[in-house]
């Protein structure tokens, strides 16, 4: 069913009030996977945070225009769908990736993160294995964490060296008097 003219105008703002809020995404070609696969890769793609559509590629590329992903649409050619996420572009690319190695008709075509930093096929598998967001947080978590801990440990050890020194030397004294 063909859209008219004002069906697509208020389609291409809708979509580009959605592109304007993304700052990664990752483009790939669908062709040959079935319904339930794509039913199955969509929630997965939600499930991570993201969002995922197939666009005809005229109303994509108007849509792009004047949003932080708009260097893409030069990569809109042939069949393409795009998956793209404001948060998290590990958990996007893992989702993506991962769901690819099980159907292979999912083609990782290129991607961009943080609206400026342009991948290729190769460059969006290994943001795939980068980690993510919440590993990110709880590594920087520990590392804030350790000097606070070292400098217990290090104020603790003069008190506990302090306690030692005495019961030795009370027990010194106890067994004097014995």
């Amino acid at each position: 069913m063909a859209l008219k003219r004002q069906e697509k105008e208020t389609f291409v703002e809708a979509l580009r009030g959605d592109f304007a809020k993304s700052q990664h995404a990752i483009l790939v070609d669908f062709r040959g996977i079935t319904v339930p696969a794509v039913t199955e890769f969509r929630r997965k793609i939600r499930q991570s945070g993201g969002h995922y559509k197939v666009i005809k590629n005229t109303l994509a590329v108007r849509a792009l225009e004047g949003t932080p992903l708009a260097s893409l649409k030069d990569k809109f050619i042939e069949t393409t769908a795009i998956a793209y996420c404001d948060t998290d572009p590990v958990a996007l690319a893992k989702v993506i990736v991962d769901f690819s190695k099980d159907h292979p008709q999912i083609v990782v075509k290129s991607g961009l993160v943080s609206g400026s930093q342009m991948l290729d096929a190769a460059g969006v598998k290994a943001l795939s294995t980068m980690p993510g967001l919440p590993e990110l947080r709880s590594q920087l978590l520990g590392v804030l964490q350790a000097p606070a801990s070292k400098l217990v440990r290090l104020l603790n050890t003069p008190a506990q060296q302090m306690v030692r020194v005495l019961k030795a030397h009370g027990d010194k004294e106890a067994e004097a008097q014995s």
